[in-house]
């Protein structure tokens, strides 16, 4: 496997002198006395507000559109503004929502000042439990939950959020006692942790996507790479042996490393982790001692969530959940919404929730897990990447091609003559009813746009949620 790094040096670590400065913001917080900005007023921003607020801190909470009421009360004692640099010079520490680039120049002064952070990294400054860390292109929300599951089912008090579900700083702010935080991070959280650590560190993958912020594939895989240069001194990394980015970037940096993968190992896997196959029971072996996983669970189809079972069973087994409480764990897990969803049976054919798939590699994934003839609903906001290899995977299984949205022109033109049928119907309402007048026994719908959903929508969400109802009032429907 070639080793596609360039270089060793990492544009979003942390020099020295931010950490020091971050350690004198650390005394300085501790002692409430500290002006603090909060830079994009979203969910994971409030979050960080209320901690701060609840440490004695003064705090502004900035963002480009004003806040509605609802979120202004949640912080009744901060004040509010608009992201502007003059707002940031008097900051003593400024953190920075995932949703807010870095690079834009507001930031410029707090980043060479050295006060910029973080939501996750303010958030572990008060966290004293294990912290289990989870990035990857795709699966990251699946693994994230299916490691908590794991946790729970062994009788551990376990939070899970992050970019999923809940900020880390609601955990911080709320003084729960938990054994363990299990934690999703986006590259965009992870460019700005400094002393934050972790105990499990799990690299999923790396594909392109994020295009619009990151200047190539590499920056985007150094943003990544900084949740193997948070570990703990003692933290483990879990790594995909069959990725080269994520392989290559634990061999570089050394320390312990669990292997896992859903093909044969690679040299890199060396005799310790854990190896799914496409079929059977999965083998984890630790210094000669080998353990055997089912993995058979209809809410985790495919050979990528057996991928992400393999990788959830590293993390468990790290942190000391014993075999037969893993297994438990593995058998009960029910899956996440949105995530290749089976959501109705209409029509004869199988109908999947895949809004959560806002790329092409995700899409890519689900038609490999999904078998037999397929409709496919895609489009939405394209995020640039090519469609070919798409195309060609697909095409021979096609029934019809559903466009919505605003890439209805990019998904027309990547199709054209290769599916059977493909259609603008503009939305997903008009997708599904077209949708149930071709489908056919043994076929499948998917609902995989390959594209964000905020050209229509909120978030991929509400766009599930709307092609589930309408799923579902198909099957109810024929059954009544």
């Amino acid at each position: 496997m070639p080793d596609p790094w360039t270089t060793e040096e990492n544009p979003f670590s942390p020099s020295m002198a931010a950490r020091m400065r971050v350690t004198e913001i650390r005394e300085k917080l501790a002692a409430g006395e500290i002006r603090a900005a909060v830079v994009g007023g979203g969910k994971s921003g409030l979050a960080a507000a209320e901690l701060l607020l609840s440490r004695g801190a003064t705090v502004q909470v900035l963002d480009d559109k004003p806040l509605a009421a609802e979120a202004k009360a949640r912080v009744p004692l901060a004040s509010f503004g608009a992201i502007e640099a003059g707002l940031l010079e008097t900051a003593e520490l400024v953190v920075l929502s995932p949703g807010v680039p870095r690079s834009r120049p507001e930031l410029a002064a707090s980043l060479a000042r050295g006060v910029l952070v973080g939501e996750i990294e303010l958030a572990s400054w008060f966290i004293r439990a294990p912290l289990v860390a989870i990035t990857g292109t795709n699966g990251k929300s699946t693994t994230t939950a299916l490691v908590a599951h794991l946790f729970e089912a062994a009788g551990r008090r376990t939070f899970a959020g992050g970019n999923l579900g809940r900020p880390l700083s609601e955990l911080a702010t709320s003084g729960e006692s938990v054994d363990v935080a299990v934690v999703e991070l986006s590259s965009y959280q992870l460019e700005s942790i400094v002393d934050c650590t972790f105990d499990v560190a799990c690299w999923l993958n790396l594909t392109p996507d994020h295009v619009d912020r990151y200047a190539d594939l590499e920056t985007y895989a150094f943003a990544k790479r900084r949740i193997l240069e948070a570990r703990a001194m003692h933290g483990v990394a879990v790594l995909n042996a069959s990725d080269s980015w994520a392989a290559h970037a634990g061999l570089r940096l050394g320390g312990p490393i669990r292997w896992f993968s859903a093909r044969p190992h690679s040299d890199l896997a060396g005799p310790m982790g854990t190896l799914a196959g496409s079929s059977g029971p999965a083998v984890r072996t630790d210094n000669g001692e080998i353990e055997r996983y089912d993995l058979e669970n209809p809410r985790l189809p495919g050979l990528h969530n057996r991928a992400n079972m393999a990788a959830a069973i590293e993390c468990a087994r790290a942190l000391g959940v014993a075999p037969a409480q893993v297994q438990a764990g593995l058998q009960t897990f029910q899956g996440l919404p949105h995530r290749l969803e089976l959501v109705a049976t209409a029509r004869g054919a199988r109908w999947y929730n895949d809004s959560k798939a806002t790329n092409i590699d995700s899409t890519l994934t689900a038609v490999r897990a999904v078998s037999g003839p397929k409709i496919l609903i895609a489009g939405g906001r394209d995020k640039g990447a090519p469609w070919d290899e798409l195309v060609e995977l697909i095409a021979p299984d096609l029934v019809a091609v559903l466009a919505v949205g605003e890439a209805t022109p990019i998904v027309m033109k990547a199709f054209a003559g290769r599916a059977p049928i493909l259609e603008d119907v503009g939305t997903v309402e008009r997708a599904v009813a077209r949708a149930a007048e071709l489908a056919r026994p043994g076929a499948s719908v998917l609902l995989s746009p390959a594209c964000a959903s905020l050209d229509q929508f909120k978030n991929y969400e509400v766009r599930g949620d709307l092609f589930r109802r309408l799923a579902q009032d198909l099957e109810h429907k024929e059954r009544t």
